[in-house]
């Protein structure tokens, strides 16, 4: 099986939630720390749920009751994470006639879409999947790439968010053509010491000077 991968806005869109356990904790507090609206169906409620509902009465909404047909109308995004096989697969039927994305937590065949073992750090994020194989390897790999992010990564992204903002505003690169603002990013990505020059000089409001000093040296 061939999958696609994408990265989803989800800022303001409806995703709903049926089961109520500690892995349900877990789908609705990442779907809250990106900005989704929430709605959670099941007849019992992890503790931590309610005290998350209290704290997002705005964007989180828990109804305790069984699952019925309609509860997804509306739905951006789906998640089923009861320990009921049969619910489970009842709620990936009424999300394949509306066309909805759904994931079965530890259920492959009742998924539509499988999400990966992540990490975020700020801007950040690195997702890493086996297709549904083995969540668990897929977190072992994750683990062990984590290893390789840079601890200041949130100021690298930074400098290079404002680095290409100022080479394609900044008058005193006008200049410059599409191709290259590119291998003068490239230039920067690919070396340690360039990233560390470029997230010190944005930190100290110096950043277009340096830019324009490595295009001076490229010119010679």
């Amino acid at each position: 099986m061939k999958l696609y991968p994408v990265l989803l806005n989800v800022e303001g869109r409806l995703a709903v939630v049926v089961g109520g356990g500690e892995v349900a904790l877990r789908k609705v507090l990442d779907l809250l720390d990106a900005g989704s609206r929430v709605k959670v169906v099941s007849p019992c409620m992890h503790a931590d749920l309610e005290e998350t509902a209290r704290e997002n009465a705005a964007t989180l909404r828990l109804e305790r009751r069984e699952y019925r047909d309609g509860d997804l109308e509306g739905a951006a995004l789906v998640f089923a994470a009861t320990d009921s096989a049969v619910v489970n697969r009842t709620v990936f039927e009424e999300a394949g006639r509306r066309g909805i994305f759904i994931n079965s937590a530890d259920d492959p065949p009742n998924c539509s879409f499988y999400l990966p073992s992540s990490v975020r750090r700020g801007d950040f994020l690195m997702a890493v999947s086996t297709s549904g194989a083995s969540p668990a390897y897929a977190a072992r790999l994750r683990r062990a790439l984590e290893k390789a992010i840079p601890e200041n990564i949130d100021d690298i992204l930074a400098a290079l968010r404002e680095a290409r903002r100022v080479l394609q505003e900044d008058a005193a690169f006008d200049d410059l053509d599409f191709s290259a603002r590119g291998e003068l990013l490239k230039s920067i990505v690919a070396d340690d010491a360039l990233l560390e020059r470029c997230a010190r000089a944005f930190r100290e409001g110096a950043l277009t000077g340096l830019l324009g000093e490595m295009l001076g040296r490229r010119a010679r």
